[in-house]
């Protein structure tokens, strides 16, 4: 499937996607804010080693963490947090887990 539209080669996509949250809600930038991504990394290092994070198009973005369990923490700790004033959403990446 070559439906990566808004993300660069690496980013995101390097990582495997039980290391990674999708984090909705966040402000749009109009380009690659590089800055922005650096504010979103340092916001999600709350919960433990983000090793990425990306502000995408239409407010959608991702971060990658070292562990499972310091994800599971990004997703306690995160969800509903605000980051430059959006309340953000902030779950495990892909489709949830079968119980």
């Amino acid at each position: 499937g070559g439906q990566d539209k808004g993300y660069g080669k690496g980013g995101l996509v390097s990582f495997p996607n039980d290391k990674k949250v999708f984090i909705g809600g966040l402000p749009t930038p109009t380009g690659p804010d590089k800055a922005l991504n650096k504010k979103l990394k340092e916001h999600m290092s709350v919960a433990g080693t983000c090793l990425f994070a990306e502000v995408g198009k239409s407010g959608k973005g991702g971060a990658a963490f070292k562990t499972k369990e310091e994800l599971e923490q990004a997703v306690s700790l995160l969800n509903g947090s605000v980051f430059e004033g959006h309340t953000i959403e902030v779950k495990v990446w892909g489709p949830p887990p079968k119980a």
